[in-house]
């Protein structure tokens, strides 16, 4: 073979190289995006349903750090009981404090208004809440709302729909994904003491 083929078979080849670098670098990022779109949404309620039901101790337990540390209660709350709902006009982060400060068993629901997944938990939460309204305080945090930053950064919320549930001594067990309707029931009984 000439010389002057062997430079023109190793330049083509060079291009042909060059031209396949940019398409194996689009098939990698779409595979990522939909690696990361999956891991977002959940992937299947199944997934969802097996990842919330493994415990999270490292969130809860920096949430009630947090909570234990910089959280008051509101004077005469301890003597009187009343509802166990949060003030509304109190930020998630001070609802939250407060809720653990005064040992009161809680859940903090972390989503958005539009996922799939988080429409679906919030109307399981409008059903089956009503029924523990009083006995389990509800922190109701939308992750896009950015007065909720530091909360969800301290909460460690690496998804939506995230539910965490704190016992009276202010323990937690993170459930991410959506929740059954039965699922999360049995998981508001336990909190609120087998009521």
């Amino acid at each position: 073979m000439s010389k002057s083929k062997k430079r023109s078979s190793a330049v083509s080849k060079t291009e042909r190289q060059a031209k396949q670098w940019p398409k194996a670098a689009i098939v990698a990022s779409v595979v990522l995006l939909i690696g990361a779109v999956l891991v977002l949404k959940g992937a299947t309620d199944g997934a969802a349903d097996q990842i919330g039901n493994t415990a999270t101790a490292t969130a809860t337990a920096t949430i009630a750090a947090v909570g234990a540390k910089q959280a008051t209660t509101l004077p005469g709350s301890e003597a009187s009981p009343g509802p166990a709902t949060a003030v509304a006009s109190d930020l998630p982060e001070e609802q939250l404090q407060q809720a653990l400060a005064a040992g009161k068993p809680t859940f903090a629901f972390f989503h958005s208004n539009n996922c799939k997944q988080c429409i679906n938990m919030m109307k399981v939460v409008d059903e089956v809440y009503p029924e523990f309204k009083d006995s389990v305080v509800l922190v109701d945090v939308n992750v896009y709302d950015k007065q909720n930053a530091k909360l969800l950064q301290v909460a460690n919320i690496r998804g939506i729909p995230t539910q965490i549930f704190f016992d009276k001594a202010g323990q937690g067990q993170v459930v991410m994904g959506a929740m059954t309707t039965d699922s999360f029931r049995k998981q508001m009984q336990t909190l609120a003491g087998g009521q």
